[in-house]
């Protein structure tokens, strides 16, 4: 049975679908092989051990929570320490910043004198230039020397400090910002094993073998910024598209996927994880070989593959795997025999497989929706024609230019369902499309929806507002309260269609002529 099911011909007509898709998917996908090519990259190596700073690299800890993977806290940046006033004039303040080399007083410097030939009256300057040398000076020597001993070299040790956890937290903030602008196209992910490889095809390959997803967190009152697994998971899993299909060890993947399962999505269960990376190096070649070093050692390729530990957070464009995973699981599914969903059977042309024929009667696909139409919004034909076709269809379709009013018709629909009893889930491509949208709803309503804009601290902070909004009108609610509200919005309603109907009905002049 299951054979003549795979072998029908709607069946193959899905799978083409399927397998189009997939390669629609794949032809869009830029291939990656070095990791210089992503947007940013932050080598968790560069990570200062200071009290500012934490990394569950270095091994957990009793202050942090197991899923605080990164932690950066900006700090004040050590003042340069005041100069002796004796010593001012004979040094450049802008060499003081020069930390490579102790700062020297000048040898020698010209100052303004009273002109002591000055006569009432003359031409002459009030003042004259005079030339003074430092070594007939050595108080103010011995007063420098005090200085760069006591202040100045303990201040470049505290700012050599600083300046490391600066680079770390500037990097994580332009991570930040680059999120910000780039929106969901792109993801945030954490690298474990580099794999650095000149394969026997000639490519350079300089890529993490195993990834996990996860979201920056930033704190701006304290000026901290946290790295955590995604609200969706770690979703820790190996990478091997950065290498041709004849290099990729057979079935590599799918093993080093479920041997990763022991870890439980913690991409810091080093034992696991290495476990993984050290099969995998063997796997790929006999000569392969695995560092378990924090840094990235190896920056040059060769044709002995090496992987090494190397974690580092990286944001790139999001890739097509998960889409190409779901297509394939899809396809797997229906060539087993599965029942194809009505929607998918609609994309791939194909009748309903649950014994519904499609009707011939032109007037179910043209029935007016007979019941209220709740709109908050000015609307049209157009509007309510959408929601007729709602009825009829499974699928309704509205596409136009930018500002022909979709968003509009939308915040429109979300209400009307509502008001009938419905629930509806609003998806869009970026957070920005919902954030229009979400400006559109009217107040009242507003409270009711239930908002995930990103997944960040702020975003997470609005979905708990909204959640709290719905959980506190529950709490609220009285039957009798708003039975009577209803009963008096709809005797409002009668009232005023009856005032339109009076206004926009035909009138009569005096002589009985209409107009």
């Amino acid at each position: 049975m299951n054979n003549q099911q795979v072998h029908s011909p709607e069946t193959q007509k899905v799978t083409r679908l399927v397998d189009y898709l997939l390669r629609l998917a794949t032809l869009r996908t830029k291939l990656i092989r070095d990791i210089a090519e992503y947007e940013r990259v932050l080598w968790i190596s560069n990570v200062p051990h200071e009290r500012e700073c934490f990394t569950q690299a270095w091994g957990r800890d009793e202050e942090h929570e197991q899923d605080e993977w990164l932690e950066v806290q900006n700090r004040r940046e050590p003042e340069l320490p005041t100069v002796p006033a004796q010593c001012k004039d004979w040094v450049s303040l802008s060499s003081l910043r020069n930390k490579s080399d102790l700062p020297e007083l000048l040898p020698e410097i010209t100052r303004q004198i009273p002109n002591p030939d000055l006569i009432a009256e003359s031409d002459k300057p009030e003042t004259i230039p005079y030339t003074e040398r430092l070594e007939k000076r050595p108080e103010i020597q011995r007063a420098w020397d005090r200085y760069v001993e006591d202040k100045w070299l303990p201040w470049t040790e505290e700012h050599n400090l600083w300046e490391e956890v600066h680079k770390v937290y500037s990097a994580l903030f332009a991570i930040h910002q680059e999120q910000l602008r780039l929106g969901e196209e792109y993801e945030l992910v954490l690298g474990l094993g580099l794999l650095v490889w000149q394969t026997p095809t000639g490519q350079r390959v300089r890529r993490h073998l195993i990834v996990a997803d996860a979201i920056l967190e930033f704190e701006a009152r304290l000026g901290k910024f946290t790295v955590r697994p995604h609200t969706e998971g770690a979703k820790l899993r190996p990478e091997l598209d950065m290498l041709d299909i004849e290099e990729q060890p057979a079935r590599a993947e799918e093993t080093a996927k479920a041997a990763l399962g022991a870890a439980e999505d913690d991409p810091w269960e080093k034992g696991c994880v290495e476990g993984v990376l050290q099969a995998l190096v063997h796997s790929i070649d006999s000569q392969g070989d695995y560092d378990d070093s924090l840094e990235a050692k190896n920056s040059r390729a060769s044709a002995k593959p090496v992987v090494e530990y190397a974690p580092a957070l990286i944001l790139r464009k999001r890739s097509a795997k998960g889409l190409t995973e779901t297509l394939k699981r899809i396809k797997e599914q229906i060539e087993n025999g599965k029942v194809i969903p009505g929607e998918f059977a609609d994309l791939a042309e194909i009748g309903p497989k649950d014994g519904r024929e499609p009707s011939d009667d032109p007037e179910e696909g043209s029935a007016v929706f007979d019941g209220e139409i709740f709109f908050p919004k000015p609307s049209n034909d157009e509007q309510r024609r959408i929601v007729d076709k709602m009825r009829a269809a499974s699928g309704v379709l509205v596409q136009g230019p930018p500002g022909t009013g979709k968003s509009h018709t939308i915040a429109n629909l979300i209400c009307h369902l509502l008001a009938t009893g419905q629930r509806t889930l609003i998806t869009a491509k970026t957070p920005r499309a919902l954030q229009v949208l979400d400006g559109l709803v009217p107040d009242e309503l507003r409270p009711l929806c239930i908002n995930l804009l990103g997944s960040g601290l702020e975003e997470r902070r609005s979905l708990e507002s909204s959640v709290g909004g719905i959980l506190r009108k529950n709490e609220e609610w009285n039957d009798d309260r708003a039975k009577r509200e209803r009963t008096e919005l709809e005797e409002r309603l009668r009232k005023l269609r009856e005032e339109k109907a009076r206004c926009s009905g035909p009138r009569f002049s005096d002589n009985g002529l209409r107009w």
